[in-house]
């Protein structure tokens, strides 16, 4: 007399789509743990290329202040999250807002 069919627990999967991205960073940086003073090293290297070509173009003809604030700030706190030897993710994240930030400064001093 029963008629209603229920699914199995197993069967059901909720994927969340928000921020995936996020957690594919965290994984990543999961597993290069044991890499974190190289990566650290280079990622010293590349924030700072990257915040100098943007102070740089901030100062050509005329002072822009926003953006050399932004660039100085963003690559020392980087700098010094790295040096300070907080936890890899810590780092990592500092980095990725850094180098984003300063490419976004230099195409919008490029526009």
């Amino acid at each position: 007399m029963n008629h209603i069919k229920t699914l199995p627990s197993e069967n059901v999967f909720i994927k969340n789509h928000h921020l995936d991205f996020i957690h594919q960073i965290n994984r990543w940086i999961k597993t290069q743990e044991e890499n974190a003073i190289g990566i650290s090293i280079i990622l010293i290297m590349v924030g700072t290329m990257i915040a100098s070509i943007s102070v740089a173009l901030a100062i050509h003809k005329e002072i822009a202040y926003i953006p050399l604030i932004f660039s100085c700030f963003s690559a020392m706190g980087a700098n010094a999250i790295a040096i300070s030897q907080r936890p890899f993710k810590v780092v990592i994240w500092a980095f990725l807002i850094n180098i984003i930030g300063n490419i976004v400064c230099i195409i919008y001093q490029l526009i």
